[in-house]
C-alpha cells in the first residue's frame, strides 16, 4: 500500500510540475507576441510620421554609380543594403513589418546560435530590445546623422555577426583560424567595425571554451593571438588602401562616433534637465547589445546554475522588467517632435487641415509647429480668423545639440513663402553636409520649376526617376518642365507663386527662419498679391510691431477690399487703437459700424476691466487667469512672451 502512494504522489508531482511548465511555456510564448506585434503596432501607427520621416531624409538609386559610391568607404556595402531597407518606410506599416521581421530573425538566432534552453528564451529579447533602442532613442539626430541608411546598420550588422558565428562555431579549429582573417580581411570593407566585433565574439568564444578543449589546445592558443593581432592590424592595413576615412576613425567606421561627440553639444543651454542632454548616453544600447552576447557565451561556464529551481521564473521576469524599462527610457517620446513629423508628412500630402489640427495636440508648440500651422491657416484661407485660437509658444527643444529649422522644416517653409533660392541653397548646402536625400531632391525640383530653372529641375527629377517609389512624382514633375504653362495652373504652387511677388534674392538668414521671414514681409512690394499682403499683416501681428501692423492693414483694405473683417484683424484694430495714446491712427465712425463687432468690442472691454483686477502682477503669473481668452489677439499680445525663434 505505502509504494503504491508514494508512485501515486511521485506521478501527482510529475504531472503539476509539466502542467506549470506548460504554463509557463504559453506565458512566454504570450510575451514574445506581444513584444513584436506591440512593436511593430506602435511603429506603423503611432510613430508612422517618423518612419515617414526617416525614409525621407535617407537616399537609394537604383544605379552603378550610387553602389560604386556607397562602396568607396568602409561598411560601404552595409550602408547600401540599410539604405535600401530603410526606403520602405515611405509606407510605414510596410516598413515596419519588414523591420519587425528582421528584429525576430535576430531573436530565433540568438536563441540557436547561443544554445539557449526554452525555460530562458527571453534572454534573447536583451540584445533585439538594445537594436531597438538604439533606434528609438534617436530624436532630432535623424537630421544630422551622416550615416547611410544608418536606422537598418546595426541590424542588419548583427544578424550578419550571428550567421559568421553560426559557421564559426561549425567549423574545426584550423579553419576557424583561415575563417577569422577572412571575416575580417573581407568583413571590413563591407562591415567595418562590425567585422571587428564579430571576431571579438570569435575571440571569446574560443577563449571562454579553450580550457574544456581535449586536444590541440596550443592550436586554439594561436587562435586567439592570431585574432587579436588581425583586429589591430586589419583596419590599419585598410587605412592605406581607402582615402574615405581617417585614422583616428579607423576602428569606428560604421558607428556614429563622429555625431555622438561633444563637439555636437556647443552651448545648448535648457531650461530643465534631462538625461536626454546628456550625448553619451545614446551609446548605451550598443554596450548593452554588445555585452549581452558576451554574457550569453560565458553563460557556458556556469550551466550549472540553470539547474537551480524556479530560476527560469525569475530570469523570465528579469528580462521583462528590463525590456520595459529599457524602452521606456530609450524610447524618444517628445509629443512636440512627433507632432512635427506628422504635419511634415500632411504638409507633402497636401492635407492643410491636418497640419493645423496637428497644433492642437500640444499645449506648449515649438516654433516649427506654430509655423506650419500658420502655414496651413494661410493656405486653407482662414488665418484671419484662426491664427490665435491654437496653442502658442516656443517649447524648448528636447536635444543635446542646437537644432535649427533650417533642417527640420526650412526648406519646406521658404518654398511655400515664394523664397525660391532659399529653399534650394539650404538644400545644396544640406546636401554637402550630409549627402543628397529624398527630401532635399524633391524640394530642389519644385523650387527651380517656380524659378524657372527647368534643366537645373530636370537634373534632380532625373535622379528621383531612379527611385522606388518617387519615380512616379519624379514623371509628374518633368511634364511641369515639358510644359511650363501648366505649373501656374497647378493647385499645389499657388500659394508659393502668390507670394513670389518679390526680388527672390539670397540673403543672410543665419538659421533664424521665422525671424528672418517675418522680418522681410515687413517690405511690401507695390504689386504685392492679396495672399503676400496678408502674410505682411499677421506677421506684424505675431512680432507686435504696431507701425507695420497699420501699414499693412492700410494695404490690405485698399487690395483686398474685404467684405467683412476677419475676427483676428479686428482684435489687433481695437487693441492697437486702445494703445495708441498719441493717436497717431485715426479710425472713422463707418469703418467702426463696418467692419468692428459689438461683440469683439466687448470681449476686448470685459478683458481691460479683468486686468484691472490684477494690477502689479507681473504679466506670466497673470496668464493661468485669462484663459478665457486665449482664443484672441488680446491675449497673444499680452501673455505669449519670450518667443525663440531657431
Amino acid at each position: 500500500m505505502g509504494k503504491t502512494a508514494s508512485k501515486s504522489r511521485t506521478t501527482s508531482n510529475v504531472g503539476f510540475i509539466t502542467k506549470i511548465t506548460e504554463r509557463m511555456d504559453k506565458l512566454r510564448m504570450i510575451v514574445l507576441l506581444f513584444f513584436f506585434v506591440g512593436v511593430w503596432g506602435v511603429l506603423s501607427f503611432y510613430e508612422n510620421a517618423t518612419l515617414f520621416r526617416i525614409s525621407d531624409l535617407s537616399l537609394f538609386l537604383f544605379d552603378e554609380v550610387y553602389f560604386n559610391e556607397m562602396l568607396s568607404v568602409p561598411a560601404g556595402l552595409l550602408m547600401y543594403v540599410s539604405s535600401f531597407f530603410v526606403q520602405f518606410f515611405h509606407y510605414p506599416v510596410l516598413g515596419a513589418t519588414i523591420y519587425i521581421a528582421l528584429l525576430y530573425l535576430v531573436y530565433r538566432l540568438t536563441i540557436k546560435i547561443f544554445e539557449i534552453p526554452k525555460r530562458y528564451c527571453l534572454l534573447a529579447l536583451i540584445p533585439v530590445t538594445a537594436l531597438l533602442a538604439a533606434n528609438t532613442q534617436l530624436g532630432y539626430w535623424i537630421f544630422y546623422l551622416k550615416i547611410p541608411g544608418y536606422y537598418y546598420v546595426v541590424l542588419l550588422a548583427v544578424l550578419a555577426i550571428l550567421m559568421a558565428l553560426w559557421a564559426f562555431k561549425k567549423l574545426g579549429v584550423y579553419w576557424r583560424i583561415f575563417f577569422v582573417l577572412s571575416w575580417l580581411f573581407l568583413g571590413y570593407p563591407l562591415l567595418g567595425f562590425y567585422a571587428l566585433a564579430g571576431a571579438m565574439l570569435m575571440l571569446f568564444l574560443t577563449i571562454v571554451n579553450v580550457d574544456s578543449v581535449k586536444d590541440c589546445k596550443w592550436a586554439h592558443k594561436l587562435l586567439v593571438i592570431i585574432t587579436v593581432l588581425a583586429i589591430f592590424a586589419v583596419p590599419y592595413l585598410y587605412y592605406h588602401i581607402y582615402t574615405t576615412v581617417a585614422l583616428n576613425n579607423v576602428y569606428m567606421v560604421g558607428l556614429p562616433c563622429a555625431q555622438w561627440g561633444q563637439e555636437y553639444v556647443k552651448n545648448v543651454e535648457h531650461e530643465s534637465f534631462s538625461y536626454w542632454h546628456w550625448v553619451y548616453i545614446y551609446w548605451i544600447p550598443f554596450i548593452v547589445l554588445f555585452f549581452s552576447y558576451f554574457s550569453l557565451l560565458a553563460a557556458k561556464k556556469v550551466r550549472r546554475l540553470l539547474n537551480v529551481n524556479n530560476l527560469d521564473i525569475v530570469v523570465s521576469l528579469s528580462s521583462v522588467v528590463f525590456v520595459v524599462l529599457f524602452l521606456s527610457i530609450f524610447w524618444y517620446n517628445d509629443n512636440n517632435y512627433r507632432i512635427e513629423n506628422k504635419q511634415n508628412m500632411a504638409m507633402w500630402n497636401e492635407k492643410w487641415r491636418e497640419v493645423a489640427d496637428f497644433a492642437k495636440e500640444t499645449e506648449l508648440p515649438t516654433r516649427q509647429i506654430v509655423m506650419n500651422k500658420n502655414l496651413a491657416l494661410l493656405k486653407l484661407g482662414v488665418i484671419g480668423n484662426e491664427l490665435f485660437s491654437y496653442p502658442d509658444g516656443s517649447a524648448e527643444i528636447l536635444s543635446p545639440m542646437i537644432v535649427h529649422l533650417t533642417q527640420t522644416g526650412g526648406k519646406m517653409t521658404y518654398f511655400q513663402y515664394g523664397k525660391f533660392n532659399f529653399s534650394y541653397r539650404w538644400c545644396v548646402e544640406d546636401a554637402v553636409e550630409y549627402g543628397w536625400r529624398y527630401e532635399y531632391l524633391k524640394h530642389a525640383v519644385r523650387s527651380m520649376l517656380l524659378s524657372g530653372e527647368y534643366r537645373l529641375a530636370l537634373r534632380y527629377i532625373n535622379i528621383l526617376k531612379r527611385t522606388l517609389f518617387y519615380r512616379d512624382w519624379a514623371e509628374e514633375m518633368e511634364m511641369f518642365v515639358e510644359n511650363p504653362e501648366r505649373i501656374a495652373k497647378e493647385k499645389d504652387f499657388y500659394m508659393p507663386l502668390q507670394m513670389a511677388c518679390y526680388n527672390d534674392a539670397l540673403d543672410v538668414d543665419e538659421s533664424f527662419v521665422e525671424a528672418f521671414l517675418t522680418k522681410n514681409f515687413g517690405y511690401i512690394p507695390e504689386d504685392a498679391s492679396p495672399m503676400y499682403i496678408e502674410v505682411a499683416l499677421t506677421s506684424a501681428m505675431i512680432r507686435k510691431d504696431m507701425k507695420s501692423f497699420w501699414f499693412a492693414f492700410d494695404k490690405y483694405l485698399r487690395v483686398c477690399n474685404p467684405k467683412k473683417l476677419p475676427k483676428h484683424y479686428q482684435e489687433a484694430v481695437l487693441l492697437f487703437m486702445n494703445l495708441d495714446k498719441s493717436n497717431t491712427v485715426t479710425i472713422s465712425d463707418g469703418f467702426m459700424e463696418r467692419y468692428i463687432s459689438s461683440s469683439i468690442e466687448r470681449r476686448l472691454s470685459s478683458f481691460v476691466g479683468k486686468t484691472k483686477q490684477y494690477k502689479g502682477m507681473k504679466e506670466e503669473d497673470m496668464a493661468p487667469y485669462f484663459k478665457e481668452y486665449s482664443d484672441t489677439y488680446f491675449y497673444f499680445y499680452f501673455f505669449v512672451r519670450k518667443i525663440k525663434t531657431n
